[in-house]
């Protein structure tokens, strides 16, 4: 039988609301950074849908680019196989599938981190270098002239996500539990033969006799009605 219909139809509001969540996340930006000084006021953000692309004219940019774009379209699919799965499991209260979407859930922010810890450490994104996935950093060649670089909504927003599917999850086992007890299991009762006496004298008649023994009145046989 198929597994999806093996439980009742029944929504976990809980793991739907993570699910909701993940797609919010997911069109927020993940990562940027802000340059600000005594005459510039500039601010960067970039979503996985949209990761930033670079001049590839300037030595390391179309490496930059290649890298950002891989891990942006690498940690998307998670994204979206997770909420996937999260929505699958919400609706037919199966665990494994919001176990799988949880599992995803988890990796796809740490996936982006090493992205981005492995391109700031590697490569200057711009005239001035950044260096991991959050700082800030003076530039010492304009007086006032200061950068700051880290995640962004997107990425807290999904990271509640996954914290709400872990109660998701939770929810779900209650849910079932609730369902295992609320079932009523019937099952026939054997009551073995029907025992039968004597309507003259009132002795008990084998189920084989058509006689009394005991009276020798002729056994009635109890008669069907159509």
């Amino acid at each position: 039988m198929n597994s999806l219909s093996t439980i009742p139809w029944r929504i976990n509001p809980v793991s739907i609301l993570a699910a909701a969540i993940s797609l919010i996340g997911a069109f927020l930006p993940w990562w940027g950074f802000d340059v600000s000084g005594i005459s510039i006021n500039q601010a960067h953000r970039w979503t996985i849908w949209n990761p930033p692309r670079f001049n590839t004219q300037v030595p390391g940019g179309a490496m930059v680019s290649w890298n950002f774009t891989i891990s942006s379209v690498s940690v998307l699919v998670l994204v979206l196989v997770a909420t996937a799965l999260v929505v699958v499991g919400s609706l037919t209260l199966l665990r494994r599938y919001l176990l799988g979407g949880l599992v995803l859930s988890a990796l796809a922010p740490v996936v982006y981190a090493v992205a981005i810890n492995y391109v700031t450490m590697n490569y200057c994104l711009s005239p001035f270098c950044v260096s991991g996935p959050v700082g800030v950093e003076s530039v010492s060649r304009v007086a006032g002239l200061s950068v700051a670089w880290g995640f962004q909504s997107g990425f807290y927003v999904f990271l509640a996500a996954v914290v709400v599917s872990v109660a998701g999850l939770i929810v779900n086992s209650r849910l079932v539990g609730g369902i295992v007890k609320s079932v009523t299991v019937r099952t026939p009762i054997s009551t073995g033969p029907m025992t039968v006496s004597c309507s003259h004298c009132g002795s008990i008649l084998q189920p084989q006799s058509k006689f009394c023994p005991n009276c020798g009145q002729a056994r009635t046989m109890p008669t069907s009605t159509q």
